[in-house]
């Protein structure tokens, strides 16, 4: 009797987490992937399935990392000793942004000569020239990752959370929102201290995020999925954007990125 491997993650059928998923492990036997929505309460919804609806031989959950744990040096998935592991790249979003997809979109939807767009260089530079932008708030929002605790501040000031951008993105302006998220659930006696390490900590993703991390794309990594997104349409105008997220799930190859081929060989050696 052949084993069941559930994988639990994010979202719905049809969902960037649910399709990609399937493009990673969707082909191998005995291996069922559950969506459960947001990842609030996540653990303790996949306890509850596990207990009630399915029993399953080998189970773990399937998450974005966002900014809740810090990006690792080695391209590979992070694990939380409770059955979840973390994407390498911070958001869901971030697996689907591929200068060569991108180029290849355009070509095939007739879209270049719209965006003055007639190489796959072209969408290099809009997609390093559109992340430069976001340069500021995403060094605050992994300053605010690295030092919330369980139930103090979000990692973003704005109504609406990632996806939704700042009508600032410049140093200035995102230090004073950042820090008063802080300032906000902290004591006065710790503010000194906690200043300290706030400009620290902001000052290590600032010197991170230099030239070369942009002409190496790492902010394909990094940054913000949604935040990305954001910018990049306002950048194109009337860009379609659902229509590139389908063209992109439908060419995907999970091969490209070494966390999801872990993924993979994980779950073939539980059956």
């Amino acid at each position: 009797m052949s084993k069941i491997i559930t994988i639990y993650c994010e979202g719905k059928r049809g969902s960037h987490d649910f399709d990609i998923l399937e493009k990673t492990v969707g082909d191998i036997a005995s291996i069922v992937i559950k969506p459960i929505g947001g990842k609030r309460g996540a653990n303790a919804i996949v306890e509850f399935l596990e207990k009630g609806t399915t029993t399953s031989d080998f189970y773990c959950f399937f998450r974005d990392r966002d900014f809740d744990c810090p990006v690792q040096e080695k391209e590979e998935l992070y694990f939380d000793e409770k059955k979840t592991y973390f994407s390498y790249r911070t958001t869901i979003e971030n697996y689907l942004f591929d200068t060569s997809l991108f180029f290849s979109f355009l070509d095939a939807k007739e879209l270049k000569s719209k965006y003055s767009i007639n190489a796959e260089s072209g969408v290099e530079n809009i997609f390093i020239e559109t992340a430069k932008k976001l340069k500021f708030y995403q060094a605050v929002r992994h300053t605010l990752g690295e030092l919330r605790f369980p139930n103090s501040f979000d990692t973003t000031w704005i109504k609406g959370g990632s996806g939704q951008l700042p009508e600032n993105l410049d140093l200035e302006s995102c230090k004073i929102e950042a820090w008063q998220l802080i300032c906000n659930v902290i004591s006065k006696s710790d503010t000194e201290w906690a200043e300290s390490k706030f400009l620290s900590v902001l000052e290590k993703y600032l010197n991170l995020f230099d030239d070369a991390f942009f002409e190496q794309q790492k902010f394909l990594i990094y940054f913000q999925g949604k935040d990305f997104e954001k910018a990049l349409k306002n950048r194109l105008t009337d860009f379609p954007l659902r229509d590139y997220y389908r063209f992109a799930k439908e060419h995907f190859d999970y091969q490209k990125f070494k966390d999801l081929v872990e993924l993979r060989e994980i779950v073939k050696k539980k059956i």
